[in-house]
């Protein structure tokens, strides 16, 4: 217990900004918690919810077992009961309900005794869906597997989770046939909300390439269901990639698939998509920016309309190192460090908060791997950023506006080889302060 009060402290001290280690959390508006084990705990994403807070983490054990975490705090981020662990896998997507949460991700399981590995791999991945209530009770889970081996997929993962129009649950995720040469492809699924019953699924195959889904799904104003994917071939050292935006009637096939970077070579991730508060602006398309080889990463954003096309001349790049400079856009090719671009959030105004990383140095910046802030209007034009860490590595997956006009951001801090979850409460300038 000792050594995690130092380390909390070391890192209250490591993350201090606008002294606000001077006052007690629950007199802040702004505040920052810190959730440690003595294992490595991730952060995958939290949300405000009536009173508080609810995070989803994910843990590695020293045996190199994995499991989940549902977490549920006050609105100062204390918890307010223990940890629901989903054992055996791991977390990748939260949507909250008004009667409890759906969690979706993997479930990993060994099979080294089998002999046939042209079918099963050593290890076998299978989606799995939790729905909890609202005190975080296990109500009912189910795994999505080819369990019978009838369609030789080897492996089938859980991504998004997001619900439809009638309420029904749909599920985002990949999977893959036997064979070295077979490409990860996307499929969907609907599943009752109580029973969690597949009422329909469908998988898609347009092209040979792996598809990268982003974390986020959703249902657009016409019903349809959209998201981004990178569209992504592996060649030894080079990886060359582009952006999709699938847009696609419930149980049907592609209804549009805009593309973007289709005639270029670089890396290019969707890592993110949310709409904007405002219906007539559509879609904020979040990745990252890289070389062929992928270095040189920079942020990359761009816009959706309604229909799922993307908006020809909206697309940005930021790189991180000119950021602590000079805030304005390069162009793709202007890199001065690895940055990421993960996550962002709509905001009130009708622009976008995005959230990634930066590589900084004690001179500028907190040094190593911290959060960088980018605060754009509706046009894609930079309003303020900011850079937040510590004297570890900071990474961030989610970031929420929340009722107050603030900022909740989650993501994980590695400090000696330790990773521990973070959530950080901002006010809307990405400040921490009373």
């Amino acid at each position: 217990m000792s050594l995690r009060i130092c380390l909390l402290g070391l890192l209250m001290c490591c993350w201090a900004c606008n002294n606000i280690e001077d006052a007690k959390p629950e007199n802040r508006n702004t505040f920052i918690r810190f959730y440690e084990a003595a294992h490595n705990v991730y952060g995958i994403t939290a949300e405000e919810v009536d009173g508080g807070f609810v995070i989803l983490g994910n843990e590695l054990l020293a045996n190199g077992n994995q499991n989940s975490l549902f977490i549920r705090t006050n609105e100062y981020g204390e918890k307010i009961a223990d940890d629901v662990v989903l054992p055996d896998g791991y977390a990748k997507g939260l949507k909250v309900a008004s009667d409890g949460y759906y969690i979706i991700g993997d479930s990993i399981k060994s099979n080294l005794e089998s002999s046939d590995i042209s079918v099963y791999d050593l290890v076998v991945y299978s989606a799995r869906l939790f729905k909890l209530d609202l005190t975080g009770t296990i109500v009912k889970k189910v795994v999505l597997a080819d369990k019978k081996n009838s369609s030789n997929i080897t492996d089938i993962h859980g991504g998004s989770v997001t619900l439809g129009a009638q309420n029904e649950v749909i599920v985002l995720g990949s999977f893959k046939n036997a064979g070295l040469s077979t490409t990860e492809r996307p499929y969907l699924a609907a599943l009752d909300p109580s029973s969690l019953d597949t009422i329909w699924s469908k998988t898609y195959d347009v092209l040979d390439r792996d598809y990268v889904n982003s974390k986020s799904l959703h249902i657009a104003p016409s019903g349809k269901i959209i998201w981004a994917t990178a569209l992504l071939k592996e060649n030894q050292n080079f990886s060359r990639s582009y952006l999709g935006i699938p847009y696609i009637q419930e149980n049907s096939t592609f209804e549009n698939f805009s593309q973007y970077g289709e005639q270029t070579d670089q890396q290019l991730y969707a890592n993110d998509i949310q709409p904007s508060e405002s219906v007539a602006f559509g879609y904020g398309v979040i990745g990252t920016y890289a070389s062929p080889t992928g270095a040189n990463g920079n942020m990359f954003f761009i816009r959706v309309n309604q229909q799922g096309n993307i908006i020809e001349g909206s697309e940005r790049y930021f790189d991180g190192e000119r950021f602590l400079t000079d805030n304005t856009s390069v162009n793709a090719e202007v890199s001065s460090s690895d940055d990421t671009g993960d996550a962002l959030t709509s905001t009130r105004d009708g622009g976008f908060i995005l959230a990634g990383t930066v590589l900084t140095t004690p001179s500028l910046g907190k040094g190593g791997k911290d959060i960088l802030l980018v605060k754009i209007d509706s046009q894609g034009n930079v309003q303020w950023t900011k850079i937040l860490g510590g004297s570890g590595n900071e990474t961030v997956n989610s970031i929420r506006e929340t009722s107050d006009g603030g900022l909740l951001i989650c993501g994980s801090n590695d400090l000696s080889g330790l990773s521990s979850i973070f959530i950080m409460k901002t006010d809307m300038n990405g400040e921490l302060k009373d």
